[in-house]
């Protein structure tokens, strides 16, 4: 965590120094005070923070992380939506949204990226539960850093006006984010005792007698999603018979983890994300690689600003669709199947990083959330880099704990299939499990690029 804050505050610093030439504001506003006239900076420096941050967090992931994203990103999106002529408030397409009427109407006197800055700060601060104190100090370090590198461009009306609007945004999406009271519930219980599992054939059960994590998520507000669209399709039917499907894919996971091949075992630990401590979420992975495009891209702000607002979106609907999935058919896990019917010494490699391996998620199997979430970031960043973008991934470069060495991808769907289709290696999801959360995953993505936040 400490390098990361490093290299994030290095970066900050370099932007000081070159100032002006970077970002001046007599460039920014010669002709129109446009947010495609910005660069992503403050944007792509509260995204690297929140994974430091979010790194730590304990029972956070993976479906309050992917709410918050959701918020937190819609919030920066209409902090600088006055400067998107061509694009609209999600207040016209989100029933209860109220947002505040931009004080002044002159864009001029705002600095879009001063109000995202402001916005974003409090939106961290409030979405980011759990967080401790020096956390929190980063947050509002990060928040003075940009604001004594752009304020001095600015005059003082422009300074204020922008901070006050981007802090009214962050409130009224906090209100409307406090309204949803199914999930502010479940954020401050996300194991509750209420819940208590269903018995029989095939039906996943806790480890150690532990309560299970967010069983009624199902019931958070979605975004672009709904009604039937959260569905999914129903698991095979359970058979401890080897010729059936669903023997057929545990004794495919009992092999790979037997077997433990190199370029495989790779891809389990590449992807894995599910240790709090070890690395930041599954959700926040894909922001984490997003972060990478729009820096090789140098995407201006409205880009990277529309882009964020609906890759939290789908990841917030497809968390919501893919957990109530999970306690609606509450399909088991490997390690329940395979110790009963294949092989009584299997051991997934999940939490072989940290020293114990064995480890399995605290929640039913299918669909597979790390699929899910595969599946819709792979479909959200092809719809705006392509899907044939070839990128190298480089999240977790230069760790030792596990094989974090980069990876390279000629498509931005392989990487959503490799991720998908890791959980398997890794020996905590049959094959089943996968191909559905993909195909969910797209399909929530496929619903919210329609939902369309560009004037008709």
């Amino acid at each position: 965590m400490r390098l990361r804050i490093l290299c994030c505050w290095l970066f900050v610093g370099s932007l000081v120094i070159s100032g002006c030439e970077d970002d001046p504001i007599a460039t920014e506003i010669k002709r129109e005070n446009l947010t495609k006239n910005y660069n992503n900076d403050v944007v792509v420096a509260y995204t690297d923070l929140y994974l430091d941050i979010e790194r730590y967090l304990p029972g956070f992931r993976p479906a309050a992380t992917a709410r918050a994203l959701a918020y937190i990103n819609m919030a920066a999106y209409e902090a600088a939506v006055p400067g998107m002529p061509y694009f609209v408030s999600n207040s016209l397409r989100q029933p209860g949204l109220t947002m505040p009427d931009l004080p002044e109407k002159d864009l001029k006197k705002y600095h879009w990226n001063l109000a995202v800055n402001a916005c974003m700060s409090r939106a961290l601060d409030h979405f980011m539960i759990n967080k401790t104190t020096e956390q929190a100090a980063l947050i509002k370090d990060l928040e003075a850093s940009f604001n004594n590198q752009l304020g001095p461009n600015v005059s003082q009306e422009v300074f204020n006006n922008s901070q006050k609007w981007g802090r009214a945004v962050a409130e009224a999406v906090i209100a409307f984010a406090k309204s949803d009271l199914d999930a502010e519930a479940h954020i401050l219980d996300p194991q509750p005792a209420s819940y208590v599992p269903p018995t029989g054939d095939g039906k996943w059960q806790p480890e150690n007698g532990v309560n299970a994590l967010f069983p009624y998520w199902g019931k958070a507000r979605t975004f672009a999603n709904h009604g039937d669209q959260l569905n999914t399709l129903p698991p095979p039917v359970y058979s401890t018979a080897p010729g059936s499907r669903y023997y057929r894919d545990f004794a495919e996971v009992n092999r790979f983890v037997t077997q433990r091949e190199g370029q495989q075992y790779w891809m389990a630990e590449f992807w894995s994300d599910d240790i709090v401590g070890l690395s930041f979420s599954p959700p926040a992975r894909l922001f984490a690689i997003a972060n990478q495009i729009v820096a090789i891209e140098n995407t201006d702000l409205e880009t990277t600003l529309h882009l964020y607002c609906k890759l939290g979106f789908a990841e917030n609907d497809g968390a919501v669709a893919c957990w109530k999935a999970k306690y609606e058919y509450n399909v088991e896990r490997p390690f329940q199947f395979i110790k009963a019917h294949i092989n009584p010494d299997f051991t997934p490699i999940l939490g072989e990083a940290v020293g114990t391996p064995g480890l399995t998620p605290n929640f039913p199997g299918y669909p597979s959330g790390h699929s899910t979430f595969g599946g819709l970031g792979s479909a959200v960043l092809a719809h705006f880099f392509g899907e044939d973008y070839y990128f190298t991934d480089r999240c977790h470069e230069g760790r030792d704990e596990f094989h974090g060495h980069p990876r390279s991808f000629s498509t931005i769907r392989e990487f959503g299939e490799e991720n998908a289709y890791s959980r398997i290696y890794l020996g905590v999801h049959p094959r089943f499990d996968c191909v559905e959360g993909l195909r969910l995953g797209r399909q929530i993505a496929t619903n919210v690029l329609a939902y369309e936040l560009r004037k008709d």
